[in-house]
């Protein structure tokens, strides 16, 4: 009796020890970091461009000095939208695929 408790015990908890990830939470907070990002991207490039690009140019290692981004209201947001929910929907689709692959 007491050994069967125990596989039951065991059993239960083998199959809950697999960690499921929440498609929808992880679109949500993927896509609103990524927008906080952007904004503070936006933020820099607007208050000091040259500065801004020179720290970029050192990231990415190329040349971004000659480049000039002029910011509108409508680039700015097609760009937080682009980039929020393109990466929501990608990090969605990462933990489909997690939820999707057989436990070891």
């Amino acid at each position: 009796m007491i050994h069967s408790i125990h596989q039951n015990e065991e059993t239960r908890i083998r199959s809950h020890s697999a960690l499921k990830l929440s498609v929808r939470s992880l679109f949500l907070a993927t896509a609103i970091i990524t927008g906080i990002a952007y904004l503070i991207c936006i933020l820099f490039l607007t208050v000091a461009p040259q500065i801004t690009m020179a720290f970029f140019s050192y990231i990415l290692h190329a040349n971004l000095s000659g480049i000039t981004r002029s910011i509108t209201w409508g680039s700015f947001i097609v760009g937080l939208l682009v980039w929020s929910v393109g990466t929501g929907l990608y990090a969605a689709f990462v933990a489909r695929l997690y939820n999707k692959l057989p436990v070891r």
